[in-house]
């Protein structure tokens, strides 16, 4: 469960407040992120922040929650014509993620650090896909070697790591893609 403070009142302002936290990770990096900077972003109190996030991990959950929105976006953007869609999904979103994405990634990871439940609705996500992964093809080991070298993909960016260079991991790219293309 998440840290969100619990209300029966609408939490109108907490798109605004959430923009107003990225806005802050775009300009000045995750890291910067604090109730008072986003209040000020925002155009609120630090109550009226404190309101629909009661700290700074319900904060950065509610920018994870954001984040799974805009993923499960993307892998529904894929056609379902394609094999291995979800597969295939989860490689295209680590493609097309932003460095913004990124340096929240890290400032979300860092507060996990502190409580790993912040994570949690990032697990459920990912359990689900690894599921239906696994049980639509017909080689579940070589599906999961592709999931580990997606993911391993989103780990090198995310603490960038050194990629072989721009030719290499374009090949690993295509090399995954293919072993997608073949997992039917």
């Amino acid at each position: 469960m998440t840290e969100r403070m619990q209300s029966t009142e609408p939490r109108n302002a907490s798109p605004r407040i959430l923009g107003a936290a990225r806005a802050i990770a775009v300009r000045e990096g995750a890291g910067k992120i604090t109730i008072e900077a986003v209040a000020k972003e925002a155009g609120l109190s630090k109550g009226g922040v404190l309101y629909n996030f009661s700290t700074k991990k319900a904060l950065l959950s509610g920018l994870l929650d954001q984040m799974l929105v805009a993923h499960r976006e993307l892998l529904e953007k894929v056609p379902e014509r394609y094999p291995s869609r979800t597969l295939r999904g989860h490689l295209e979103t680590v493609l097309q993620s932003q460095d913004v994405d990124d340096d929240l990634s890290m400032a979300i990871l860092a507060a996990a650090a502190s409580d790993p439940r912040l994570l949690d609705p990032l697990r459920t996500d990912l359990t689900g896909d690894l599921e239906h992964i696994l049980t639509d093809t017909q080689d579940a080991p070589a599906a999961m070697i592709v999931v580990l070298a997606i993911q391993g993909l989103r780990f090198q960016r995310l603490l960038n790591l050194p990629d072989g260079g721009a030719d290499i991991k374009a090949s690993v790219i295509e090399r995954l893609r293919i072993m997608i293309d073949e997992l039917e």
